[in-house]
């Protein structure tokens, strides 16, 4: 945990929450990016489904709830799969078109129950922020950051500033094209296409995931190490695209497939073998913050915002 000793009593401080499929994390978080205290609650659902918006809302307050009664918070952050308008704090939909999620007034929700301002923003963008000012991204002002996982989702780094786009949509890098097929990229290398895909060839049995795919490489099995390069080496064809437009510093990646170092390594060959000489320094390398970073990421925006 990224943690510092309390600050001094009275001194106003955010909580960032990180809204996930399985669990809601919130802490309390200095200007900095430090820990003071953090609290968790899993995620309501039925039906294997996420809970309907307004459960949803009353989990996120339920589970600051003990950390608003140790501070003087300033507002609360945060990061949640999904799609949204940064600037009205609105959901404008998830990836499988649930009308359910489509165009819920999320911040200010939750800004009733907890009588404080609520900034929200895509998870992926939220861990961005945090990386960029106080982990993997220090130091850097342009940056693309991914996050690979059951799917893939992004965020863009121009002049040390998030991007969002006309709407606040800009970033999904699971949506870029794989030149071959024609799908999606998020469709060939996220965790469920792996899985769905390795079950199709044969290589694992029905039910088995990507966990059993990877432990499948680590115990030397080469054709599931072939498998997890060969999705690597396209995302990182597909980001190679993405970067001759934008010409990052790095390519900072997350996610439980991400951060595993074959995919990792297939990720940057795909980028080396189509990067033109100019960009051929552009490298991925892991993020540094784990799943603390959405957490991080959502509190600074507080700070930022509130111009604090």
């Amino acid at each position: 945990m990224f943690t510092t000793p309390a600050e001094p009593a009275g001194d106003k401080l955010a909580i960032g929450i990180d809204l996930g499929g399985t669990n809601i994390r919130a802490a309390i978080v200095t200007r900095e990016g430090y820990i003071l205290a953090q609290e968790h609650r899993p995620t309501p659902a039925s039906a294997g489904r996420l809970a309907p918006p307004a459960e949803l809302v009353q989990a996120m307050a339920d589970c600051a709830a003990p950390l608003l009664q140790q501070v003087d918070a300033i507002g609360v952050g945060v990061g949640s799969g999904g799609q949204f308008n940064p600037h009205t704090g609105v959901m404008l939909g998830v990836h499988t078109d649930d009308p359910t999620f489509v165009n819920v007034p999320i911040a200010s929700m939750l800004q009733e129950k907890l009588a404080l301002p609520v900034f929200i923003d895509n998870d992926v963008k939220a861990a961005a922020l945090a990386e960029l000012r106080c982990g993997a991204g220090c130091g850097f002002r342009h940056m693309i950051c991914i996050a690979v996982g059951t799917f893939i989702g992004g965020a863009v780094v121009l002049d040390g500033h998030i991007v969002h786009g006309s709407k606040g949509l800009a970033g999904h890098v699971g949506q870029l094209l794989d030149y071959e097929t024609g799908l999606f990229i998020e469709d060939i290398a996220g965790g469920i296409a792996l899985s769905q895909q390795a079950i199709a060839s044969g290589l694992l049995p029905s039910g088995q995931t990507t966990i059993d795919l990877f432990a499948l490489a680590a115990d030397g099995h080469a054709e599931a190490s072939a498998f997890i390069q060969a999705a690597g080496y396209k995302l990182g064809t597909a980001l190679a695209g993405l970067c001759h437009v934008l010409e990052p510093e790095a390519i900072l990646v997350g996610g439980s497939i991400g951060l595993q170092p074959l995919y990792l390594d297939a990720i940057n060959i795909g980028l080396s073998t189509h990067l033109m000489a100019n960009w051929r320094s552009i490298q991925a390398v892991p993020m540094q913050l784990g799943t603390e970073a959405g957490q991080i990421g959502a509190a600074l925006r507080v700070y930022e915002e509130l111009a604090l």
